[in-house]
């Protein structure tokens, strides 16, 4: 057995320790060099989990619409361990693995809050064909109409960060994949944005208020299911993120207490959109 401290050989037996979750002994060694002694779980990222059969449990629950206090009463264990867990699956978990090559890109931005209205974040996400979420972000932006002046008097002047959340959204994307054409909507932030990032990529716009028209007033008719809608695929993830992630439904009194809590989950359901989707 080699160690995982020095990479020595010079190791040898050393007694058991008992795991509770399985009931199962495990194998200690000893190395004569480090003088440390190490396990063939040592080096697992559950290593010293009291109850790892949880994760699998926790991940689907809180990709499914869920809250924190909600998955705990369901697994009938604490908030302390559903947040830890949490945090520990935002790390260890996977968001890139085995992904079909994208070539038409769509690019738009999500609104949420931050603990209140007064506090708005905004969230960038891209969307291929396939339905694949390839990248997502977060920035806190200032609020707006008549509760910009209430919050400016509440929590000072808040950081506009949509800009910075672009630029780190098209960066990630730069270094991982090579569109043919990304479609946006009619932001004047995107042709800037993306002629530095994208130079030689087809940048589509859609202009999309008459179409919104129109859309109401043909509601409960058979005609609306007619219209095209350019960025549906992109579209229809945003209203699945509002229905599986509690903190972005609407009219909700769950909502997000740290913005890089909601960063960490967004990419958690990042990685089980695409899992599900390249089955």
């Amino acid at each position: 057995m080699i160690c995982p401290h020095c990479q020595s050989h010079q190791t040898i037996k050393k007694s058991f320790y008992f795991v509770r979750h399985s009931r199962v002994f495990i194998r200690r060694y000893f190395c004569k060099d480090c003088l440390k002694s190490f396990s063939g779980k040592t080096l697992c990222p559950t290593y010293r989990q009291k109850k790892p059969y949880l994760n699998p449990q926790i991940f689907k629950l809180l990709v499914s619409g869920n809250t924190q206090r909600g998955v705990a009463r369901l697994l009938k264990c604490s908030k302390t361990t559903v947040e830890n867990k949490f945090l520990w699956l935002s790390l260890y978990h996977c968001k890139d693995q085995n992904l079909k090559p994208s070539l038409h890109l769509q690019i738009d931005e999500m609104e949420s809050i931050e603990h209140t209205k007064l506090k708005p974040i905004a969230i960038p996400l891209c969307v291929d064909e396939h339905y694949q979420i390839l990248s997502i972000k977060t920035g806190s932006i200032k609020a707006k109409g008549h509760l910009a002046r209430i919050s400016e008097r509440k929590y000072g002047i808040r950081e506009d960060q949509r800009v910075m959340a672009l630029r780190d959204l098209l960066k990630d994307l730069k270094a991982k994949h090579a569109p043919l054409s990304i479609t946006t909507d009619a932001h004047p932030l995107y042709p800037k944005l993306i002629k530095e990032y994208f130079p030689n990529t087809e940048h589509i716009q859609i202009i999309s208020r008459e179409k919104v028209k129109k859309q109401k007033e043909l509601l409960f008719t058979k005609e609306r299911k007619l219209i095209f809608d350019p960025m549906f695929a992109l579209n229809q993830r945003c209203a699945k993120l509002r229905a599986d992630i509690r903190r972005l439904t609407r009219r909700s009194w769950c909502t997000t207490k740290k913005i890089e809590n909601l960063q960490r989950h967004l990419e958690l359901y990042q990685s089980f959109n695409n899992q599900f989707v390249n089955q």
